[in-house]
C-alpha cells in the first residue's frame, strides 16, 4: 500500500535528517496487520499543527535534552493534549523508548493507588503487589523499578489530566519526583500550566518546560480536512469559521458532516456538536455562581472585574473573580481577559435563546459602560481603547464580522519607495483577475447566516480610481499596505486628510467631486485648514484581496474605526452594495440626500455616507446610538445644554455657531430663510437671550 510521509514539512529540515532512528514513513498495512497499529498509523495521519511540539519531544527523547526536564503539555478542553500524548507515545516506541502513561481518572487521587497504578504498568507481578501493605515500601519499589527500567532504555512517564490531582500535587512534587532518576522524560499534561510553587522555586522553574497547546492556524485546519477527503474551498472555510481551529469541534464537525453528506460536502446543524463541547468545557465551572460569570463574560469582548460589576449591576468579589480567570478557556490579554471564540459565540447564542431579555440586558449594559467611558470629559484624550470597544457594542452583525472577528488584524504600513512595486504588482493582480463572491456573515445575535454576493464588477470598483502616483503626491500618508502572515500584501486603503492641500484634488476627481461640489462656499471654507491641520477624512477605497479572510476583513474594518475615533468629520462614497450600506449606517453614517457620484459604472448612483461630530456634536452623536437600543440620554441630567429646545431649533444653532449666515443655514437645512429666522426667535425666547452673539457665547459655553 501507499505509503504516507505523517511529518511532512516539520520545520526546515526533515526529522530524518536529524534524528536517524526515526525515518518519517509508516507504511501502512504491512508488515502488521493488527489493527491496533493500523489505527495508531489513521490517527498519525490526521496529526496536523503540531510540528514544534513533536520537535522538541524528539530532542529531548533521542538526543537526551536537559536531564530531569519536566514537559508541562496544557490547554482547554477538547485542543488535542490526548492526541498529541498519543503522537508522543508512538514516537518513543518508534525509538524503542518505554512511555508510561498514568491518567489520573484510572485511579484514586491517594500515594498508594498512585503506586500501586504506576507497580502494575511496570510489570509487577500481582500475587506480590496485594503483599505489600505499608505506602513507603511501595513508593521506594517504584523508584527502584524506575531507575532500573531507566538504565536499560529511554523512559518517559507522563501524567494525564493533571488538573483532577490536585489534592496530591504536594506529594507528587515534593516527595515522588524529587527521588526519580534524572534520566527519566517527565510529562504532566493538563488543562492549566504548572502553578505556584512550581514557579516560585527556582529549582523547579529550571526544569520546567512549558508546552502550550492552542487551537490549530488556518493551514493546519485545512491540511487535516484535506486529509479527510474535504478539498472544497468553501467548505473549508466555512468549518474553519464554525470551528476556529479547535481540534475536538473540527473532528465532531467533520464527522457529522460526512456522515450525513457524504456526496456534497454541506455543513449540517452543529447544535449537537457544541453542546458537547460546552459540557466539556463546563466542567470546570461546577457552581452557579461562577456559571453565572462565565455567562456574562459570553457577552463581552474584553472583560475585567469592573466592567463585569458594572454589568452584573453588583460587585462581583474578588476571589470568585479569580477563579473565573483561571478556567483554561480564559486568558489574559494586553487590556483584561477575553473567553475563548468559540466556546463565547456557543454560551452567547445559548443565553440568547434561552434567555433573550437577560441577554439583551447585558448587551445594553455594555453599552452604557463604554457610553460613560466616552461621555467623561477626563478620558476625553484617553478613549482610543474605550472606542474600540463602544463600536464593538453598537455595531450590527456587519460591523462585527468586519471588525472583530480577529483580536490581532494585520499590520497596515505606508506607501512609500520600497514597497511600491508591491503595491503596483497588487494593483495590477486585482485588475486582471476579477472574481465573484459569495460572502457569508453570521448574525451573532440571532445565529442567523446571511448571505452576499459581490459581482465580478463590483468587485473591481474599490481599485478603479486608485492612481499611486497620483495620490502620493497629493499626500504621502494616504496610500497604506496591509500585510498578511506571510509578509504578502493582501490590501490598500487610500484615506485621503482634508486640508487646504487636498481639497482642490477632492473637488474635481472621481469619487470625492460629486460631494464636496455640493458643500456651499462657507462648508468649504470650513475645510480649508492649514496642511498642518486635518479638517476631516474622506475615504478613497478600502480594498481587500479577500473578503472572506477574517483577519483581512478586521484589519479593513478597523481602519475606518479607527478614522470614527480619531476624527469627527468622515465622508465616504463606497460602492453601493447591502452589507457596506449596513456596515455605514451601524456605525452611524447618515445618506446625504440629493447627492450621489455615478463613477463606479457611469450609470448607477452611489449615495455617500457622513458622519459629522464637528461644534459639540459628538454627544448627540453617541445619544443617538444609544437611544437606538432603547435606551436613554442620561447626559440629558442636570441641564442639558439646550433643555427645551426642539431638534430643529438645536441645529439652527449649531450652525450659527460655527458662523452660518440665515442664507446658508437655510440652504444647509433645506428650509427658507422665514423658517430660520422663526426657529431662532423660539430660541431667543426659550434660553432668555437677545441678540445672535448672546447666543453664540451661551451655547459655546455650554458646549
Amino acid at each position: 500500500m501507499k505509503e504516507l510521509d505523517i511529518l511532512e514539512g516539520i520545520g526546515s529540515t526533515p526529522f530524518n535528517a536529524i534524528y536517524p532512528m526515526y525515518d518519517g514513513k509508516v507504511k501502512v498495512g504491512r508488515p502488521d496487520k493488527r489493527r491496533a497499529v493500523q489505527i495508531d498509523q489513521l490517527e498519525r495521519h490526521y496529526l496536523v499543527g503540531r510540528d514544534i511540539e513533536i520537535q522538541y519531544f524528539l530532542q529531548q527523547l533521542i538526543d537526551g535534552g536537559q536531564q530531569g526536564r519536566i514537559l508541562n503539555l496544557y490547554g482547554t478542553g477538547g485542543v488535542g493534549k490526548s492526541y498529541l500524548i498519543d503522537e508522543f507515545r508512538r514516537l518513543a516506541a518508534n525509538v524503542n523508548a518505554a512511555f508510561l502513561l498514568m491518567d489520573s481518572r484510572g485511579f484514586s487521587h491517594t500515594p498508594q493507588d498512585f503506586c500501586t497504578q504506576l507497580l502494575r504498568m511496570l510489570g509487577y507481578p500481582m500475587e506480590k503487589l496485594q503483599q505489600i501493605t505499608e505506602p513507603q515500601a511501595l513508593l521506594a519499589l517504584c523508584h527502584e523499578l524506575l531507575r532500573e527500567k531507566a538504565v536499560n532504555q529511554k523512559l518517559v512517564l507522563a501524567i494525564d489530566t493533571f488538573e483532577d490531582m490536585s489534592d496530591m500535587e504536594l506529594w507528587l512534587r515534593e516527595v515522588f519526583l524529587t527521588q526519580l532518576y534524572p534520566e527519566i522524560l517527565i510529562l504532566i499534561a493538563g488543562r492549566f500550566p504548572l502553578q505556584g510553587m512550581w514557579l516560585s522555586s527556582p529549582a523547579w522553574r529550571h526544569w520546567i518546560h512549558r508546552m502550550p497547546i492552542g487551537d490549530l492556524d488556518y493551514l493546519s485546519v485545512k491540511q487535516y480536512l484535506e486529509r479527510s477527503g474535504i478539498s472544497q474551498e468553501p467548505v473549508i472555510k466555512q468549518i474553519w469559521m464554525k470551528t476556529r481551529g479547535h481540534s475536538l469541534t473540527m473532528s465532531l464537525i467533520v464527522s457529522t458532516t460526512m456522515l450525513q453528506n457524504i456526496q456534497s460536502l454541506k455543513l449540517v446543524d452543529e447544535t449537537e456538536v457544541f453542546e458537547h463541547i460546552l459540557s466539556i468545557w463546563l466542567k470546570e465551572a461546577p457552581d452557579d455562581n461562577l456559571r453565572e460569570l462565565v455567562e456574562t463574560v459570553a457577552v463581552l469582548r474584553h472583560f475585567n472585574q469592573e466592567l463585569l460589576s458594572y454589568v452584573l449591576n453588583r460587585q462581583v468579589k474578588t476571589d470568585l473573580f479569580q477563579r473565573l480567570v483561571g478556567l483554561s478557556f480564559i486568558r489574559r490579554v494586553d487590556r483584561g481577559w477575553i473567553l475563548h471564540d468559540l466556546m463565547r459565540d456557543a454560551i452567547s447564542n445559548e443565553l440568547r435563546l434561552r434567555q433573550p431579555e437577560h441577554y439583551a440586558g447585558l448587551r445594553k449594559r455594555c453599552i452604557m459602560y463604554y457610553y460613560n467611558k466616552m461621555t467623561n470629559p477626563s478620558k476625553q484624550k484617553k478613549n482610543a481603547w474605550e472606542g474600540v470597544e463602544w463600536y464593538y457594542y453598537i455595531g450590527d452583525h456587519v460591523v462585527r464580522n468586519f471588525c472583530f472577528q480577529k483580536l490581532t488584524p494585520h499590520l497596515m504600513e505606508t506607501l512609500n519607495p520600497s514597497n511600491w512595486v508591491e503595491a503596483e504588482r497588487y494593483l495590477a493582480n486585482r485588475r486582471s483577475n476579477p472574481k465573484e463572491v459569495c460572502l457569508t456573515l453570521q448574525n451573532l445575535n440571532t445565529g442567523e447566516w446571511i448571505e452576499y454576493k459581490i459581482s465580478k464588477e463590483e468587485g473591481l470598483y474599490p481599485v478603479k480610481h486608485i492612481h499611486l502616483q497620483e495620490l502620493y503626491e497629493l499626500d504621502r500618508s494616504i496610500v497604506k499596505l496591509m500585510r498578511d502572515q506571510q509578509g504578502a500584501i493582501c490590501g490598500l486603503t487610500a484615506i485621503i486628510p482634508i486640508h487646504t492641500g487636498t481639497l482642490d484634488y477632492l473637488l474635481t476627481h472621481p469619487l470625492s467631486s460629486a460631494y464636496f461640489q455640493s458643500l456651499n462656499v462657507h462648508r468649504l471654507k470650513e475645510l480649508r485648514v492649514p496642511n498642518e491641520q486635518i479638517a476631516g477624512y474622506f475615504v478613497k477605497t478600502v480594498d481587500v484581496l479577500d473578503f472572506e479572510d477574517e483577519a483581512i476583513r478586521t484589519t479593513a474594518g478597523l481602519s475606518i474605526v479607527s478614522l470614527l475615533i480619531s476624527s469627527d468629520y468622515v465622508v465616504v462614497g463606497p460602492p453601493d452594495l447591502s452589507f457596506l450600506n449596513e456596515f455605514h449606517f451601524s456605525l452611524g453614517f447618515e445618506q446625504m440626500k440629493n447627492v450621489a457620484h455615478y463613477d463606479y459604472d457611469n450609470n448607477t448612483p452611489t449615495p455617500y455616507y457622513v458622519l459629522d461630530k464637528r461644534g459639540g456634536r459628538q454627544q448627540d452623536y453617541l445619544n443617538k446610538m444609544i437611544e437606538s437600543f432603547g435606551l436613554s440620554d442620561h447626559s440629558k441630567k442636570k441641564d442639558d445644554d439646550m433643555p427645551t429646545l426642539s431638534e430643529r431649533e438645536k441645529e439652527v444653532v449649531v450652525l450659527l455657531a460655527r458662523g452660518y449666515t440665515n442664507q446658508e443655514i437655510a440652504v444647509e437645512m433645506h428650509i427658507t430663510e422665514v423658517t430660520v429666522k422663526k426657529h431662532l426667535t423660539a430660541v431667543f425666547r426659550k434660553l432668555n437671550v437677545v441678540n445672535r452673539t448672546q447666543l453664540v457665547n451661551s451655547y459655546l459655553k455650554k458646549t
